[in-house]
């Protein structure tokens, strides 16, 4: 009688302890190779535009983001509203960041501001406030706060 027989374990049941571990280990594999430091993320992104207001009333509004060894510093300015904010960048995944408010502050809120604009220069800081970015068309988009962020050229 073999060995395997004598204990008690099956063909079956050792093949599929061999596949369980294969799938493990290519889900290990996929991770690694997919996984993205923040220091690739270091250097400077912008963006302008204007937003129309629900009065009519048109607004400029910039974004400027500077990431440097694993922490990033923000500006968005909407009209006279200032936003600065700082943090940590965590870990991105197929192309997504976490950024973690530490400090943030609004200067010059101003009352004709929509409240969605208001809501997002108040959600951003906060401190432990978390900004998701996501890869989109060569820029990165902040999903809680729908600012987009595009590489700086010739800064």
């Amino acid at each position: 009688m073999s060995q395997g027989k004598q204990c008690g374990i099956s063909g079956g049941w050792l093949l599929t302890m061999l596949a369980t571990a294969l799938a493990m280990l290519l889900g290990m594999l996929m991770l690694w190779l997919n996984f993205i430091s923040s220091a690739e993320l270091d250097g400077r992104y912008q963006s302008t535009g204007q937003v129309h207001l629900s009065n009519g009333q048109v607004l400029e509004i910039s974004h400027s983001l500077q990431v440097n060894h694993g922490r990033f510093y923000a500006m968005t300015r909407q009209g006279d509203s200032i936003l600065e904010t700082s943090g940590v960048v965590e870990y991105g995944f197929l192309g997504n960041y976490r950024l973690r408010v530490e400090d943030g502050q609004v200067t010059g809120l101003a009352s004709e501001i929509d409240d969605e604009l208001v809501f997002n220069l108040l959600y951003g800081r906060h401190k432990g406030s978390t900004i998701r970015l996501t890869s989109f068309d060569g820029c990165l988009y902040a999903l809680e706060t729908r600012q987009i962020y595009c590489p700086a050229r010739n800064l």
